[in-house]
C-alpha cells in the first residue's frame, strides 16, 4: 500500500495505491483541500484510509458485475486507420495509477449511461400512461 500526496494545481490530493482482493492493482484518490499537516495525514491514515479502500473495492465489485462485454464488429480499414491516428494523438497515461483510475472512471461512466437510459425510458412510459388516462377521461366526459 502506498500513499502519495501531491498538489494538482488547485487542491492537495492523496493517491492511494494498493493490491486488490483478487491480487490486481488498484488506486483511488482522496481530496485533502488545503495543504495537510503531518498530524492530519497521520489521522487520515489511522482512521479513514481503510474505509476509503473498502468503498473503492465495493464500487469496483458492483461495476464489474453489471458491465457485459459486447462483440466488436469488423471495422472498415479506413475507420480503423482513423482510430489509430486518434489514439496516437491522445496523451499517454504515465503511471499505473493513472491508468487504473481512468479504467475505473470509464466503468462508472458506462454504469451512469445505463442508469440514465433506464430513467429516460421510465419517464417515457409514465408520460405515455398519463396521456392514455387523460384520453380515457375525455371520452368518458363526452359520453356523459
Amino acid at each position: 500500500m502506498k500513499l502519495t500526496i501531491y498538489f494538482d494545481g488547485s487542491y492537495w490530493c492523496g493517491l492511494i495505491e494498493y493490491e486488490g482482493v483478487e491480487g490486481d492493482y488498484r488506486a483511488c484518490k482522496y481530496l485533502f483541500g488545503a495543504e495537510p499537516k503531518t498530524s492530519e495525514v497521520e489521522a487520515f491514515i489511522a482512521n479513514q484510509m481503510d474505509y476509503i479502500i473498502y468503498l473503492n473495492d465495493q464500487k469496483l465489485k458492483k461495476s464489474s458485475n453489471k458491465i457485459s462485454v459486447k462483440k466488436e464488429k469488423k471495422k472498415n480499414p479506413k475507420k480503423m486507420q482513423r482510430e489509430i491516428n486518434r489514439q496516437k494523438k491522445k496523451p499517454i497515461l504515465s503511471t499505473k495509477a493513472q491508468q487504473s483510475m481512468k479504467e475505473a472512471q470509464e466503468q462508472f461512466k458506462l454504469i451512469k449511461r445505463k442508469n440514465s437510459k433506464e430513467r429516460k425510458e421510465q419517464m417515457k412510459r409514465e408520460q405515455f400512461l398519463l396521456k392514455q388516462e387523460k384520453n380515457f377521461r375525455k371520452k368518458e366526459v363526452i359520453k356523459l
